[in-house]
């Protein structure tokens, strides 16, 4: 019963690993990453999919400790249902920004813009429960965006990965995260006001 209780809590990031593994495993990374010239061709699903294929085990490795660090600090706040949909949309907004915004870039790869979205929704649902924890959170967070954007990445922060930190994709994840928590509270008060009119 306890087992069943634990998969059933963790089976988003459980998920989501068995997928990235797999895609590492198989070695999908040029037929999944997102890349500028054949989105414009007409292969539009690595808008989402580019998330989920990595430069090599230790960038993976690396993303997938950050997902489970999260879930290990958030996962409470929302539904696994309401997780699962900020994860699709993140990864959307994820290569959708760097597509309108960032045409120098030609191809993204990892999960790192998806988990800021992620990171970012859960700090702000952090305030419930304590303000100031959630400030801190998102204050750090933005000296961490602000750094690596105008600065570059951090000391070895690249070490090991296989290629350049792309922190236009962390800025992009980390909106999609605020704006899915603004119009998820907007539209649930608007449907609780509904259902009492």
């Amino acid at each position: 019963m306890k087992t069943r209780s634990i998969l059933r809590s963790w089976w988003l990031p459980t998920s989501v690993a068995c997928l990235t593994i797999s895609t590492q495993a198989l070695g999908l990374e040029s037929e999944l990453r997102y890349q500028r010239i054949l989105v414009e061709h007409g292969q539009w699903w690595r808008l989402v999919t580019g998330n989920f294929v990595h430069l090599g085990w230790m960038h993976l490795l690396r993303d997938l400790a950050g997902l489970f660090l999260i879930w290990m600090l958030f996962r409470h706040r929302m539904s696994s249902g309401s997780w699962a949909i900020l994860v699709l949309l993140a990864s959307l907004g994820v290569c959708l920004g760097i597509y309108l915004f960032n045409p120098a870039i030609a191809w993204y790869v990892g999960l790192s813009g998806m988990l800021f979205g992620l990171f970012t929704a859960g700090a702000v649902l952090e305030w419930k429960s304590s303000r100031w924890r959630s400030l801190g959170m998102l204050a750090g967070m933005a000296l961490l965006l602000a750094y690596t954007v105008f600065i570059g990445p951090l000391p070895g922060e690249q070490t090991g990965l296989g290629g350049r930190i792309v922190p236009q994709a962390h800025v992009y994840g980390a909106c999609m995260g605020l704006a899915y928590i603004l119009w998820r509270g907007g539209w649930l008060r608007w449907w609780h006001a509904r259902g009492q009119s």
